[in-house]
C-alpha cells in the first residue's frame, strides 16, 4: 500500500482535487438493501470523515448513483435493484449533501456557472460513472488532476469507474478502508489490477492526514 499523493495545494497551484464517492445507496449500503454488499455499512464512520474533510475544504464530490428502470435487463443478472425513485436507490445520508446537482443519464446541458464544489450526483446503469454520456463534460468543468474514490462494490463499479479515471491520465488514489466487495476473491482480483494500472491505494486517516499538512485550510481548496 502506498502513501496518499495528496500533497499541499500551495506546492502546485494547478492542484485540483476531486473525492468520487461510488454508489453509496441505500440499497448497496444497508443491511436490509436489495443487493446489500456485505460489510458496507463498516465503511459508513470512513465516508462520513470524507465528505466532512471535502466540506471543510471545500474539495468537489462526484457521486455515481444506479437509476434502474423497473424492467432493468440487467436484473436477468442481478436482484432488482435501485430502481429509480424508491427508497433503495437513494443515498444514504452521510454520502448526500444539500442542494446536490443530479445529472441523469442522458445528454443534458452543463449549468453556467459549474459548481466548483459541494457535491455532484452522476445516474447511471452501467458498472462505470464514465457510462453516463455527461461524464467527459463534467470532468471538463471540474478539471481535476488527482481524484480519491471510495464506495462500493470494489470489483464491479469501483473497479470500473477507478479504471475509467485512469484511462484519462488523473492520478488516482482508492480509499480501500472505504470500499467493500461482494466476494473477497473479486476484491483481491480487482485491487492487484487497479494497482497494475497505476492506482494508488491510501486509507482513509493517511489521506486526511496528507491533507492536513497543508496549513491554512484554504491551501486545499480548489484552485481556478
Amino acid at each position: 500500500m502506498s502513501a496518499s499523493n495528496f500533497q499541499p495545494s500551495r506546492n502546485n497551484a494547478k492542484r485540483r482535487w476531486v473525492f468520487v464517492d461510488i454508489d453509496t445507496q441505500a440499497d448497496f449500503m444497508l443491511p436490509s438493501g436489495a443487493l446489500h454488499v456485505p460489510g458496507a455499512e463498516e465503511i459508513v464512520p470512513n465516508l462520513r470523515r470524507l465528505f466532512a474533510f471535502a466540506g471543510a475544504h471545500h474539495i468537489p464530490v462526484l457521486s455515481s448513483a444506479d437509476a434502474h428502470s423497473p424492467d432493468d435487463p440487467s436484473f436477468t443478472e442481478w436482484p432488482p435493484h435501485c430502481v429509480a425513485g424508491t427508497p433503495g436507490q437513494q443515498r444514504i445520508p452521510e454520502t448526500l449533501l444539500s442542494g446536490a446537482l443530479v445529472i441523469p443519464n442522458h445528454r443534458v446541458a452543463m449549468p453556467s456557472p459549474f459548481p466548483t464544489r459541494g457535491q455532484i450526483v452522476l445516474e447511471k446503469v452501467d458498472y462505470d460513472i464514465s457510462s453516463n454520456p455527461n461524464f467527459g463534460a463534467v470532468l471538463d468543468a471540474l478539471k481535476p488532476s488527482h481524484v480519491a474514490v471510495f464506495g462500493v462494490a470494489t470489483e464491479y463499479c469501483v473497479r470500473a469507474s477507478s479504471l475509467a479515471l485512469r484511462r484519462r491520465g488523473l492520478s488516482v488514489d482508492l480509499v480501500t478502508d472505504a470500499i467493500r466487495g461482494i466476494t473477497d476473491e473479486g476484491s483481491r482480483t480487482a485491487l492487484a489490477e487497479m494497482t497494475s494500472a497505476g492506482i494508488h491505494r491510501t486509507t482513509t486517516g493517511e489521506l486526511l492526514a496528507a491533507g492536513a499538512k497543508a496549513q491554512p485550510s484554504a491551501d486545499l481548496r480548489w484552485h481556478d
